[in-house]
């Protein structure tokens, strides 16, 4: 190889590495607030009245374990269980009404998706009627006291404009898959929405289990245009001086895919949404930073730009092992590429190992094996980001995820 070229190769690893080194280690020390435990929330003394929405396509095989979860619900206070039915082809709406929903049957074959469907029910339902709305999909199931801590937060926070509860898994040990997205979710939960929550930062919007108040939906209205609205509305937020709040104790229960090849297909729709909020609202929240020196903005905009720190990752650890296979050695320089990718992998590893013990509270050690399976989940991330980045201009390929768990409460209480 021409030692031109390979000096060039090794400044651009040494240039890659110290980025990712730097992300790797802003993330490490955010992340270290997470060890501390979530602040107690009082008991609220009023009672506010909210509005459940659970947009919803084909989805007749796991929405009745969601609505009865939702019938059983703590709240003493008035809340109305509202199911979009959006293009359906099933008896969604038959069951949702079997268990006393309302529901509104939303027929527009040429604007399919979350965002339109959420858009369109939020102008039915009559915003001056509720305080909040709650936002859930219908795979969920919602803890029974949901909405009771929901209410306490509200309270206990009266800026707080959007609230964010506890994402949990329905079916952890469903498949190796399901293992590996349970810890995946299980560490972001604590070291990564909890830790800003601690630091005064804003959280992100998980596409369910969220609350936003209805004067804030009043003012800004629903405009995302993306395959991730959530993570576009949490941007719209943070430009606009809020941010999102994170409720630990309000907990939702998500259904995750069994094969590799539906989680890929999920995270390149995500991939696809979240390239796009960044190129949209990434120079905005940088401008944003610059004029105000607000950390929210910069905060945030690291996040958005996490998928490109994930592509730069992959693309020095490619480049590195590609020159030691060649037989043509790295350097000192070129070497910062390869120990900053370890490093930030080792240190997720290690935040990962420890996550299912703070979120149960005890000692859990059956998950430790699963850590093989994130490794493998992991580079399986190489997919989807180099997927997405052919796909970003096309946000109205909305692909849905199939459901099929329809598991039970009691169940989930059990185990």
């Amino acid at each position: 190889m021409n030692s031109a070229i390979w000096w060039i190769i090794q400044l651009g690893l040494a240039g890659l590495g110290t980025v990712l080194l730097l992300a790797s280690l802003y993330q490490f020390l955010l992340g270290l607030r997470g060890f501390q435990g979530p602040r107690l929330l009082p008991r609220a003394r009023a009672l506010r009245r909210f509005a459940v929405l659970i947009p919803a396509h084909d989805e007749a095989r796991v929405i009745g374990p969601l609505l009865r979860s939702l019938q059983a619900q703590t709240y003493r206070g008035e809340f109305d269980v509202l199911v979009c039915a959006d293009n359906c082809t099933d008896a969604t709406a038959a069951v949702a009404g079997a268990h006393g929903a309302m529901v509104l049957e939303r027929h527009d074959p040429q604007r399919r998706g979350k965002s339109w469907t959420l858009r369109w029910a939020l102008g039915q339902i009559g915003l001056e009627r509720y305080d909040a709305v709650a936002m859930l999909d219908a795979d969920n199931l919602a803890h029974p006291e949901f909405l009771e801590r929901m209410n306490d937060y509200l309270e206990a926070h009266p800026e707080a404009e959007a609230v964010q509860g506890y994402l949990d898994t329905k079916n952890p040990d469903d498949s190796w898959v399901t293992r590996a997205i349970a810890l995946a979710y299980w560490h972001s939960n604590r070291f990564w929405q909890l830790a800003r929550q601690h630091l005064g930062l804003s959280g992100t919007l998980g596409g369910t289990g969220c609350v936003i108040r209805s004067r804030t939906l009043r003012r800004t209205g629903w405009q995302p245009q993306s395959l991730t609205e959530d993570l576009e509305y949490t941007a719209m937020l943070v430009l606009g001086g809020g941010r999102v709040h994170w409720n630990d104790w309000a907990v939702v229960y998500d259904e995750k895919p069994l094969t590799l090849r539906s989680s890929v297909r999920q995270r390149t729709r995500w991939m696809q949404g979240h390239f796009w909020v960044l190129s949209r609202y990434g120079p905005r929240l940088l401008r944003a930073w610059l004029r105000t020196r607000r950390w929210q903005h910069l905060d945030l905009l690291l996040y958005l730009a996490s998928p490109v720190l994930m592509l730069l990752n992959f693309v020095a650890m490619g480049l590195a092992y590609v020159l030691i296979a060649a037989g043509e050695g790295y350097s000192l320089p070129g070497q910062l590429g390869v120990v900053a990718s370890w490093l930030g992998m080792a240190n997720a590893a290690l935040l990962t190992a420890i996550a299912p013990s703070l979120h149960s509270g005890r000692v859990v050690l059956r998950y430790l094996p699963a850590l093989l399976a994130t490794v493998g989940f992991g580079l399986s991330w190489a997919i989807p980001l180099f997927s997405a980045l052919w796909l970003v201009r096309d946000q109205g390929r909305w692909e849905k995820t199939e459901h099929t768990r329809a598991v039970p409460l009691e169940e989930l209480r059990r185990r």
